[in-house]
């Protein structure tokens, strides 16, 4: 990582789980690429908390100016948290394999099975829905980091793996545990479903996916003159990106991989104007 994402990871730890952060000295500019990173990842209420927690270390150099327009993001940030639906595409409760969304919708209509772990696989699964699609889901990563600090005692866990079986998770899971522990500094111990063997290329792999962030799969779709029988892509580079990834993370959960590539292709022909 470069030193904008490394400061950026530092203020999301200290900000979300209030860790003890030591920040880099970075330019003026290096700070507005940084504050850029924390729109575009949406974690503005994180990192400015992470701010208000660092303020007083010697490479910590705002000016008023950037001040203010930190606190101005998190007011936004706050003003918006109600309004932003989201992309249905990305919903949770939904999967793009018809045998797996038919066990996911089995799971969820089960009146007896605990509300918590139901939430805590919602969370897994929303963050597996933006890593096919959209990049490294940061702020989904850090909702889950705090669920599980706060309600992980409380999951039923040999309920919650039996799910994981059943929807074939348990290498998506494996990832999403160790990108806590690579990038907020969480422990083994501290995420019951990780398992002891390590993806040697994790590091390779969470940078691949914060890069992925810039051209998401939302940035290509097809559309089409009113005076033209042909139908053009809004960006090719985007679309061959998300090829690539499709492809790439296939060995993760192949049985979902292969229906959401041509899923979010159906969804990408819905901007074709009639």
């Amino acid at each position: 990582m470069n030193i904008i994402q490394r400061n950026f990871f530092r203020l999301i730890r200290s900000g979300a789980f209030n860790t003890t952060e030591h920040i880099e000295p970075m330019s003026v500019y290096k700070w507005e690429r940084l504050m850029q990173l924390t729109i575009m990842h949406q974690v503005v209420p994180y990192v400015y908390e992470g701010l208000q927690r660092c303020k007083n270390q010697f490479f910590l150099k705002q000016t008023d100016y950037q001040w203010r327009e930190w606190l101005k993001l998190k007011q936004d940030a706050e003003r918006m948290i109600n309004d932003d639906e989201g992309d249905e595409f990305l919903r949770a409760d939904h999967l793009t394999n018809p045998l797996l969304n038919r066990q996911l919708q089995n799971i969820l209509d089960d009146e007896h099975s605990d509300t918590i772990s139901r939430k805590l696989l919602l969370l897994i699964l929303r963050i597996v829905r933006h890593i096919l699609n959209e990049g490294m889901p940061v702020s989904q990563l850090v909702e889950l980091g705090r669920f599980l600090q706060n309600e992980g005692d409380h999951v039923d866990k040999d309920v919650f793996r039996k799910w994981i079986s059943k929807l074939k998770l348990s290498q998506m899971c494996q990832l999403e545990g160790e990108f806590l522990v690579l990038l907020f500094g969480f422990k083994k111990d501290d995420v019951f479903f990780l398992e002891d063997k390590q993806n040697k290329h994790i590091e390779e792999i969470a940078q691949e996916l914060i890069d992925f962030t810039n051209t998401r799969s939302q940035d290509w779709y097809f559309s089409q003159d009113s005076d033209s029988i042909f139908v053009h892509n809004s960006n090719t580079t985007a679309m061959f990106s998300h090829v690539k990834r499709s492809a790439r993370y296939f060995r993760y959960y192949p049985s979902e991989s292969l229906t959401n590539f041509f899923a979010s292709f159906v969804h990408s022909l819905s901007h074709i104007e009639e």
